[in-house]
């Protein structure tokens, strides 16, 4: 057999270690996956996805989903929600999924290795002769444990229903056949009817049912549960050996009893003789207690449905007994407050103070964690009265203190004995060779040849002090037990002691004080060699917080306040995160000796965590200091008054304001003061993430402004209904850029008190608000939408917050203020109500009053920064996108049927450069045919005209903001630009010139740098890449021919305009949607209509002429604006005049241009 159970060998142990470790890890993932449940299946009203409801379904798809599935395909809307759904979700669905597999596949794992322990197949192994080792009592125990608490960690942090419906979304897009444990995993997750966030009771035999679904042999279970009621498995006696400790002695199996206890339940219900003995050893004191990671259980609430282990309660659960423990933890509170105090006083806790003092600084520990432990977890009783009554002995105020002191000598007294340790072999020479040198001074002192010395020369003494010279030099701390060598160093002690009784020695002081110096040196060799690792490794397992993960949140608020009065109490708070780091111990370990590759993945995670509290707690000094913030930005904005550069000298004291400047000088101080306790802070290692100081107080900082930033955008970006809308528009922008200038301000007045960069901070983190918010707001034209756990701008350090969106007409549609500032801009410049003026750029109700303009967006520009223009841009851009691939579908659904109408006036129409015969009847006979596809087309060609106008009106603002702001970087830009496209050019006139590889990055970062310069043209852009579509041209010509009945010339807006105010439309949106739409395709659909355009007006003047025997007097109406039209296109495409006279003779041109004049 060999040494150790769980050495490399023993394929036993090592399958018990493995599973173990196992098991760590999936309990990792599954309290990883709790914080990233996606919203689609949060119960709350207020959830953005739940139009993925209907295709959502819990197991009642088992029975009917033959039924789900035709109820699903009658409706294509239906069929590409749910694709769309699982497109979007499929990773995260597929991890939950992995997640419940692994759990099942833990167990059948657990359940093999039971059966070959007992079949014997492990040979020289049975159950028994497992339980008699302890690495395998600990681990037989810990792997049952393990699987209870993955079933009621699922229970807690991930509900039945969601459950059912994430494996029944994995099993209807990835196939039942695919998934290797399918029924297995259904027969485990099956919802229980327990919700975590209900308070009515459990549902009736929970949680024993849940626990039974897959049977654990009740022979291992009777066997665990009397080895952990009988022992101590993991031998935590060592450090806590007094009888007053044996509750938080056991504490950890405790929680494993507990949880193991489950998988028996008849014990909880009918063995009150065993359940009394439980009670009586594990929880005679602690009633509350918790279970993996810190989770916390009430005894008296969770047995309470059981009769045994509640009536083995009730014997302790009286106000007597409650009163007489709380009163005995109050004293030991008191007595360790008392004890830290003196030990942390300054200067009295340095090496040689701990080396003589070791056993009292450990039991100071002892009595200080004890009591912490008892108090913090037993001040969440479950019951009223005994909650009242702990509550009321000690403030939470106090516990933390108390938390935190014990924290700050535990930390000093581990690093002082972690030296200690390290420079113990150093420590033991130096002490030893001093006492060698003593020794043979003292023997050459009785050799009477010493200089000065007045004695005679004695052989005895001076060989009695060589010799015991020669035994220390003998002693070697590495070879012997340190008992033995205790008691040889105490025997040289009491040879000294006893060699003062000499007359010559006894009757000279010097002697006597060389000897006591000698003896303290010997002494301090036994304390030196006292200083072992055992001690250490006590001082983790008394010092272990690891139960108070959870519990520690309640306190949060109570650390705010007291950091918020006193700023330099965050420098105590290092102790405590490092204390809280010992929660890595209870996954690590056994993941670490299998050297195990989730190792690393759990570490992050876990450390992720405790970095995670810490920036929690620290959290109150970035508020509180934009607090203060906003104090001094009130100060300067409204209080002091701006220096002239000169003034006379007899108004030096009104605009020197002291008591305003003082302050000043006093908020600002009270500022630094916040952030000079977390500097004051040093780099601090929480597992295995190494914590910066000066960074968590940044990354604070810039989370408090990103929330800021975040809910100022939110609440002032919402405007009232009833009111003119630009008037409200232009209201609200001036006061988000007030706002926006003070927060730079404060920003820009603080960095240099935090010695940080604070104008690089606000540029970032407003840029990384804006982008968030416009790429949420973008998703509504995706198909695969891009999740919040995906985004690149969102961040789980600095998150930005997500508000809903108020109700209201000017909100719909919109997910957050940049759609609300979307919605207002497409209202205030709607084509149905209002005239876009090229020569002015700007928009124009009918009597002339302008809607938006240059100041319009100048204050966009102040209020949402070059950003937030950029962004809005974009998302005209998405709209674009997705209003031409309306138009695609409506053509495809709609116009098919039209098109051998289409082919037949395409023919009729043929050549294009003569007029067709009876074009009169042909236009008017097809302008009839084609009137139902007009309005339809009218309206997504004006949303595209109207979202290119805006976006030019974007890019000109971002161009004068470039040139005016970054005039290097517009200049370098052109250069850089006008170089690259020089090059192309080249290459494409001669192939063998180079041309940037698409592994470059060159053309795709300088597209991004020119959109954001505004030094691109909408107009010129391609959205999307479409097939051909047949008879677009002849069809357009028919829709530009209809509408330009309704247009008119206006000479004060110098464009069309609508000639009735109930005509829903504007001229400019409308030519420029024409011509977006023909960007889309080859250049030959824009010559064909010019041409149809060209042969409409020669047909239009040769009907004038026929009916005025050939005089031209005046072209009819349609004719006129027609040519306007033509005109207005050929400037928003740049189309040169001399490619229209192709199909237009000049003089016409010249005729209408003469007439409009």
């Amino acid at each position: 057999m060999s040494a150790s159970l769980i050495s490399e060998d023993n394929l036993c142990g090592k399958t018990l270690l493995h599973m173990s470790a196992s098991g760590s890890s999936i309990i990792a993932e599954l309290l990883r996956l709790k914080d990233n449940i996606p919203e689609v299946f949060s119960d709350s009203d207020e959830s953005q996805e739940k139009k993925y409801v209907p295709v959502l379904i819990d197991f009642a798809y088992l029975k009917r989903g033959e039924e789900f599935e035709r109820k699903l395909n009658a409706s294509t809307g239906m069929l590409d929600l749910d694709q769309e759904f699982f497109d979007n979700y499929q990773p995260i669905l597929m991890r939950f999924y992995t997640l419940f597999e692994s759990i099942v596949k833990y167990l059948s794992d657990y359940l093999d290795f039971l059966d070959k322990l007992q079949s014997g197949i492990f040979i020289q192994y049975t159950t028994d002769i497992v339980l008699q080792d302890v690495d395998g009592k600990q681990l037989m125990c810990e792997c049952l444990y393990l699987y209870g608490a993955m079933l009621l960690l699922l229970e807690r942090h991930m509900p039945g229903p969601m459950r059912e419906k994430i494996v029944i979304a994995v099993m209807r897009h990835q196939g039942e056949m695919s998934l290797e444990h399918h029924e297995d995993v259904c027969k485990l997750i099956r919802s229980t009817g327990y919700d975590p966030n209900s308070t009515d009771k459990h549902p009736k035999n929970y949680p024993e049912n849940f626990f039974s679904r897959f049977a654990i042999p009740s022979n291992i279970v009777r066997l665990l549960v009397q080895t952990l009621q009988s022992d101590d498995i993991y031998r935590v006696a060592r450090s806590f050996p007094s009888p007053e400790h044996r509750s938080v002695r056991l504490a950890n199996q405790a929680g494993m009893l507990y949880v193991i206890l489950y998988f028996a339940p008849e014990l909880l219900h009918k063995s009150d003789t065993a359940m009394r003995e439980t009670v009586d050893r594990h929880f005679g004191e602690n009633w509350i207690i918790t279970i993996y990671m810190g989770h916390v259980i009430d005894l008296s609430h969770e047995w309470a449905r059981y009769k045994a282990a509640k009536k083995a309660l009730d014997n302790i659960l009286t106000l007597s007994n409650i009163t007489s423990i709380s009163r005995q933890n109050l004293t030991w509170f008191q007595e360790a407050k008392l004890e830290l105090a003196q030990f942390l006083t300054e200067g009295i806790l340095t090496p040689e103070f701990l080396l003589r003092n070791t056993e009292a600084l450990l039991q100071c520990m002892r009595k200080s964690n004890v009591a912490l432990r008892w108090r913090l977890l037993h001040r969440r009783a479950w019951q009223p009265k005994f909650a009242e009554l702990i509550r009321s002995q000690i403030s939470p105020n106090a516990v933390m203190d108390l938390l935190l002191t014990s924290a700050q000598l535990e930390y000093q007294v581990k690093n002082m004995f972690g030296d200690l340790l390290d420079q113990r072999q150093a420590k033991w020479d130096e002490c030893k060779g001093k006492v060698m040198e003593r020794l043979t001074e003292l023997s050459e002192y009785f050799t009477g040849e010493k200089a000065l010395t007045r004695v005679k020369r004695d052989e005895r003494m001076m060989q009695w002090f060589a010799g015991l010279a020669k035994e220390v030099e003998a002693m070697n701390e590495g070879e012997e037990h340190s008992t033995v060598m205790g008691r040889k160093i105490q025997k040289t002690i009491t040879a000294l002691e006893e060699v003062e009784q000499f007359e010559q020695i006894d009757t000279d002081e010097q002697l006597k004080a060389f000897l006591g110096d000698t003896r303290e040196l010997l002494r301090q060799l036994v304390r030196v060699v006292n200083i072992k690792h055992a001690d250490l490794s006590k001082m983790e397992v008394i010092s272990d917080l690891s139960y108070g993960f959870e519990i520690l949140n309640d306190y949060t608020s109570v650390l705010h306040d007291r950091v918020r009065s006193e700023p330099n109490y965050s420098v105590l708070l290092r102790a405590g995160f490092v204390k809280l780091a010992s929660i890595l111990d209870v996954p690590l370990t056994r993941i670490n000796q299998v050297d195990s590759p989730d190792a690393l993945s759990v570490a992050e995670f876990y450390s992720g965590e405790l970095v995670d509290f810490m920036r929690r707690l620290l959290d109150v000094i970035p508020r509180s200091v934009f607090m203060i913030l906003s104090q001094i930005v009130e100060v300067q904005t409204h209080r002091l008054k701006a220096l002239p550069v000169k003034f006379e000298s007899h108004y030096l004291k009104e605009y020197a304001q002291l008591d305003e400047r003082y302050h000043l000088a006093l908020l600002t101080n009270k500022a630094s003061n916040f952030t000079e306790g977390v500097l004051a802070m040093e780099k601090t290692a929480l597992g295995i993430i190494q914590v910066d100081a000066r960074q968590v107080l940044q990354d604070g900082l810039r989370k408090e402004l990103v929330r800021q930033v975040s809910e100022a955008m939110h609440s002032t970006l919402t405007l009232r209904t009833g009111v003119d809308l630009a008037s409200e528009f232009e209201r609200v922008m001036s006061q988000l850029g007030q706002q926006m200038e003070g927060f730079r301000r404060s920003i820009e007045y603080i960095q240099d008190y935090v010695d940080l960069a604070g104008l690089k901070m606000w540029q970032e983190e407003v840029s990384r608000i804006i982008n968030y918010n416009i790429e949420q707001e973008c998703n509504k034209y995706l198909k695969k939408k891009v999740l919040e756990h995906n985004s690149k701008y969102q961040s789980k350090v600095i998150p930005i917050p997500r508000f809903r969106s108020p109700a209201g007409p000017l909100n719909a549609g919109s997910v957050n203020f940049m759609g609300r500032v979307m919605n207002a801009l497409m209202l205030m410049t709607s084509p149905d109500t209002t005239v876009f003026a090229p020569e002015n750029v700007g928009w124009y109700n009918s009597d002339g009053t302008e809607v938006a303009g240059i100041k319009t967006f100048a204050l966009l520009n102040s209020g949402l920064s070059v950003t937030g223009l950029a962004g809005l841009d974009r998302l005209l851009a998405f709209r674009i996108v997705h209003h031409l691939g309306a138009f695609l579908k409506f053509h495809k659904e709609n116009v098919t049927g039209y098109l051998p109408l289409l082919e037949q006036i395409r023919d009729g129409l043929f050549p294009e450069n003569s007029v067709p015969r009876h074009s009169s009847n042909l236009y008017s006979k097809s302008l009839k045919k084609l009137e139902k596809l007009m309005a339809p087309m009218l309206s997504l060609v004006l949303k595209i005209g109207q979202a290119q106008l805006l976006r030019r009106q974007m890019t000109f603002v971002l161009k004068f903001s470039c040139r005016l702001d970054a005039n290097l970087l517009y200049q370098g830009l052109t250069t850089v630009n006008t170089a690259v496209l020089n090059d192309v050019r080249e290459h494409y006139r001669n192939p063998a010139k180079p041309y940037p590889k698409e592994s470059n990055p060159l053309l795709g970062q300088l597209n991004k740098l020119l959109s954001a310069s505004g030094m691109s043209d909408p107009f010129c852009k391609i959205y999307t890449v479409t097939e051909p579509v047949e008879s677009l041209p002849a069809l357009l010509l028919f829709f530009v021919i209809t509408y330009m009945q309704k247009l008119q010339f206006d000479h004060q807006f110098s464009t069309l305009v609508r000639r009735k105010q109930s005509y829903p439309l504007d001229g400019m949106p409308f030519v420029v949607g024409v011509w977006t739409l023909l960007k889309q395709f080859h250049p030959s659909y824009t010559r064909q209509l010019l041409a149809y355009l060209g042969q409409f007006v020669r047909a239009s003047v040769q009907h004038v002429q026929q009916q005025n025997d050939g005089k031209l007097t005046a072209l009819p109406m349609e004719a006129t604006n027609t040519l306007l039209f033509i005109d207005h296109f050929c400037k928003v495409g740049k189309i040169p005049r001399s490619a229209i006279s192709e199909f237009i003779p000049s003089y016409i041109f010249d005729h209408i241009q003469l007439g409009v004049a």
